[in-house]
């Protein structure tokens, strides 16, 4: 322990003696090892921070996939709320089962309408996930069933919207026109499901299990509704393959009692991290390789610093030498020195990544997951540490090793004048260089395809217009608006706001293309039938008059919907191009007929027999790297399953249009709030934020990858133009001209430059196929991005090998001969 505090003494005065050298190397080191800390932040609070649940370990996500596709792999997704009744049943792995969804309500009978964010879920839950609600209780298990309007709110909407009031269990609060009893508050910070969204209420499946019409199947009961998430606990012991063979056993025997709905239904399990995550993991962790090959060009140019360094400290270890000091004792004390470095440039680094951070997070997409859990904590601390004892002995060993056997004999016989390095010293400065350029190349070819891929996307046919469209959401009262009502409400409103000033058109739309929600419901034909189990699948728009029309989709043959198609007018519908190849290829759609829907009982009579009357042109959806898939339009009046979105088309400021239509929403009813306002360019920020928010960030370290290796670039032509001054004053002596001085070192940096681009570009061509799927219509071996990477990294090489060859041509003959 003596010795080590006798070397970090010795280190620092060391770095005292030469501040400048201190300084440029802490920043550097800084540089990398914050924006490395920044970038494992994330990583750290998306990817390796357990639930905030009990157990998280054991939790798991449940899914059902088609068991023709030969793969669970990429179906966790939606599932049956009767499946997983009987999942729950009858498996032998799992403590409990739940299943939930999440929707939107307006909550009134405080102060002014608001709209909250609610979730359905099991009574079982909350046990489920070991979290107790602060004050009051959970759900009671018989309060799933019809009747039980009971309520669980936030601690946020508690503490804002009732004051924090400590008697507010036993309250009622009112829910799209129902009345819910408060039965408990959760504790601060909860959050479930985990979504962007954040949870303000959370009810039981009361509501879905019961019946609005005679005759009707719960919803609950439905096998074919796949619209619900489940999430459960593994009992000890038991492993994810148990459970997967159990689930497998259940999904087999549902499969012979129910052929209409399970034959090809399958379930899997996985832990609820890795679902709630999805496809997040490869581009954080390939961003996290990156900005690991920026901390490799710091250590380099560090390194390379430390060899500079070490040409005026020959004396000194030489004379260390001679006095006995081992080369294992030398090595030690310039390792220290470089970790000592390394530490200090860790503390500023930390400060730089708290600083990176906030940038990151600022163009972090709302649509990636756990963005709440990002921060520096104990963990990113310690990982900063060890990371700065790593760096220090990567940049150091090497230097340390190359100085640390010197020669005595010339050491004290130059008395240490001489501060030229030798061929080994040489040849490792080159060497780090060419691995610096690299490195750089592939981190600039990898932010060259992404870049390229972003353009791409962001100039891809949607199938509309999306210029001027502004969206608005709004509830209505289940108990105040039968669907005569909601019919007449829907288009009072729209005649309405289409008679604004600046509102060109008006339409309303249930889900909106680009949106979060999408909807998929089966169909079948009535003259020649499928057997059920095999029936097809198409998304599903339910749409107003007009909505073709307000987002200039083009009709490609028949007719689109207006005044004719009323609640109690011949059910019609609108098919796509792509649903028109797929289900009636080469043949004309118009006049054939569809049956929609897989409800059962009184629910298939809704879903009526429909003629296709038009075919519109395609539209994309969330996923904007996806062809256009079948869909279809039904029109609003004959399908009202809700209030639809508002989409308006403008030619004024859409900010205006909002409040005014927020004052007509108030006219005719006060207590119906206007939210969710976005225009259609949000939504496809949202849709292009993660191809962004990728491009973004390995632009941003390609771009420091390249600052430092033109730094560290130009320190070796700059050390090698000062090693080569007497000889570049012979060469000037005896005639060279100043053009043929400057072209010899250009040509040393155009050299190292050039094995570094090789290098590089076939490292490139090697681990392209990494990115290959963040990528849209670029190739991951695209000739133009290549091309282009190795003109900016020439450019770059020039630029700075080209002061220090300026510098050599300013060499005056006379003084370069009496420089030794």
């Amino acid at each position: 322990m003596t010795g080590i505090l006798q070397d970090l003494r010795f280190a620092f005065r060391q770095l005292r003696k030469g501040p400048g050298f201190a300084v440029i190397a802490i920043m550097t080191i800084a540089l990398g090892i914050g924006a490395t800390t920044a970038m494992f932040s994330v990583v750290n609070g998306v990817l390796l921070r357990p639930l905030p649940f009990r157990e998280p370990d054991r939790l798991m996500a449940i899914g059902e996939y088609d068991t023709r596709n030969g793969t669970s792999g990429n179906a966790m997704g939606t599932v049956s709320y009767a499946n997983m009744a009987d999942v729950r049943a009858r498996n032998h792995s799992f403590e409990y089962l739940a299943a939930y969804d999440w929707r939107e309500a307006t909550l009134t009978g405080l102060h002014e309408p608001l709209h909250v964010n609610m979730a359905h879920v099991n009574a079982g839950l909350f046990g489920l996930l070991g979290v107790q609600p602060l004050l009051g209780r959970g759900f009671q298990p018989d309060e799933d069933q019809p009747g039980h309007y009971v309520a669980i709110v936030s601690y946020k909407l508690w503490r804002t919207h009732m004051n924090g009031d400590a008697n507010v269990l036993g309250r009622n609060i009112t829910l799209n026109g129902r009345s819910y009893s408060v039965v408990g508050v959760m504790p601060s910070g909860f959050q479930f499901p985990i979504t962007a969204d954040t949870r303000d209420v959370w009810l039981t499946f009361s509501r879905d299990a019961e019946v609005d019409n005679p005759g009707d199947t719960p919803v609950i009961s439905q096998r074919g509704n796949h619209s619900y998430q489940a999430i459960s606990r593994l009992k000890p012991g038991v492993t994810l393959a148990q459970a997967t063979a159990d689930l497998t056993s259940i999904a087999q025997a549902l499969a012979k009692e129910y052929p209409g709905s399970n034959a090809y239904s399958g379930f899997a399990a996985m832990p609820e991290l890795e679902s709630l995550i999805g496809d997040t993991r490869a581009p954080l962790l390939i961003l996290f390789a990156a900005v690991g090959l920026v901390l490799l060009i710091a250590c380099a140019n560090v390194a390379n610093l430390l060899l500079v360094r070490s040409g005026g400290r020959a004396q000194e270890i030489g004379v260390r030498a001679a006095l006995g000091a081992a080369r294992s004792r030398l090595i030690r004390q310039l390792v220290t020195e470089s970790v000592l470095l390394s530490f200090v440039g860790a503390l500023l680094g930390i400060g730089t990544a708290s600083w990176m951070l906030q940038a990151v997070l600022r163009f972090y997409p709302a649509n990636l997951p756990r963005a709440d859990q990002v921060g520096i904590d104990p963990r990113v601390l310690l990982f900063s540490a060890g990371l700065a004892i790593v760096t220090g002995i990567l940049f150091g060993l090497a230097p340390a090793l190359q100085v640390s056997s010197p020669n005595v004999a010339v050491t004290m016989r130059d008395g240490g004048r001489r501060t030229t390095t030798g061929i080994g010293t040489t040849r490792l400065r080159s060497g780090l260089v060419i691995g610096e350029v690299a490195l750089g190349v592939m981190l600039l070819v990898g932010a060259g395809l992404l870049l390229r891929s972003l353009y791409r996307l962001s100039r891809v046919d949607l199938g509309f217009n999306p210029e001027n469209l502004l969206t608005a959401s709004f509830d209505l009262s289940e108990t105040r608006y039968n669907p005569d009502q909601g019919d007449r409400f829907v288009r009072d409103l729209l005649g309405r706001v289409k008679s604004l000033p600046g509102v060109t058109a008006v339409s309303g739309a249930m889900p909106v293309p680009l949106g979060i929600d999408s909807w998929g419901i089966s169909f079948n034909w009535p003259d020649h039938p499928v057997p059920e189990q095999s029936e097809p699948s198409a998304g599903v728009y339910v749409v107003s008059a007009g909505f073709f029309e307000t987002m200039q989709m083009p009709l490609a043959r028949g007719r689109t919907f207006d005044d004719r198609d009323q609640r109690n007018s011949p059910p019609v519908i609108i098919v796509t191009k792509a649903f028109a190849r797929k289900f009636f290829p080469n043949q004309d759609p118009i006049g054939h007929k569809i049956r929609i829907g897989a409800g059962e009982g009184g629910a298939r009579a809704r879903y009526k027999i429909r003629e296709i009357i038009g075919v519109v042109g395609d539209i994309r959806t969330r996923n904007l790297d996806k062809e256009p898939e079948a869909a279809y339009y039904i029109p609003l009046p004959q399908l009202m399953w809700g209030p639809p979105t508002l989409v308006v088309r403008t030619a004024t400021e859409s900010g205006v249009i909002a409040g005014e239509i927020r004052k007509v929403l108030s006219a005719m009813d006060g207590d119906v709030p206007l939210y969710a306002v976005r225009t259609m360019d949000d939504y496809l920020a949202l849709d292009l934020g993660r191809a962004r928010f990728q491009a973004l960030l390995l632009g941003l370290f390609a771009g420091m990858a390249l600052l430092l290796t033109a730094i560290g670039l130009y320190g070796v032509m700059a050390q090698a133009v000062a090693q080569r001054t007497h000889e570049i004053g012979v060469r000037m002596a005896l005639g060279a001209t100043q053009e043929s001085v400057r072209t010899m070192i250009l040509r040393r940096g155009t050299i190292l430059t050039l094995a570094g681009t090789v290098i590089g570009v076939t490292g490139a061509l090697a681990l392209a196929r990494l990115i290959e799927s963040l990528l849209y219509q670029i190739p991951p071996h695209d000739p133009l991005t290549y091309v282009t990477v190795c003109m900016i990294l020439g450019l770059v090489a020039i630029a700075a090998s080209y002061l220090p060859a300026l510098r050599a041509t300013k060499v005056d003959p006379v003084v370069a001969l009496r420089y030794e």
